[in-house]
């Protein structure tokens, strides 16, 4: 019965180890690794259930804290990196005024309306288009 608890102790490990994937998650990987390598922990020095489940729990915590400060300074050197900082220099986006054949403007007028607060700024007094519905 105990080969048997040690072999089902390690292929769990194996299977939370495997499962752990290749991506950019090291807070996930750290921790399904330590959960793995604490159990395995755990069996060797206690020889029982008990140890066991405390070695995953302490490998899990563990393995979680590593991986979060891997992710952690991952984020840090990708926002620290040059290309990051700099946004692309793009040209100047440029408006032409359509011609007055091409010109389609809706059923409207243009109104003055005066000067007023809003909020605590002053809105100087402007030109509005107020378009008229035709419906």
């Amino acid at each position: 019965m105990k080969k048997m608890s040690t072999f089902s102790i390690l292929l769990m490990a194996l299977f939370f180890i495997g499962c752990a994937g290749t991506g950019q998650y090291n807070t996930q990987r750290g921790a399904a690794i330590g959960a793995g390598l604490g159990a395995i922990a755990g069996q060797a020095i206690g020889q029982n259930t008990e140890a066991t489940l405390i070695g995953t729990g302490v490998g899990t915590l563990l393995g979680t804290i590593i991986g979060n400060a891997q992710d952690q300074r991952a984020v840090q050197q990708s926002m620290s990196h040059p290309s990051y900082s700099q946004a692309p220099q793009e040209a100047p986006v440029r408006y032409v005024a359509p011609t007055p054949q091409e010109r389609t403007d809706p059923p409207g007028k243009w109104v003055t309306v005066p000067g007023h607060w809003v909020g605590n700024r002053w809105i100087p007094e402007h030109q509005e288009w107020r378009p008229i519905n035709p419906y």
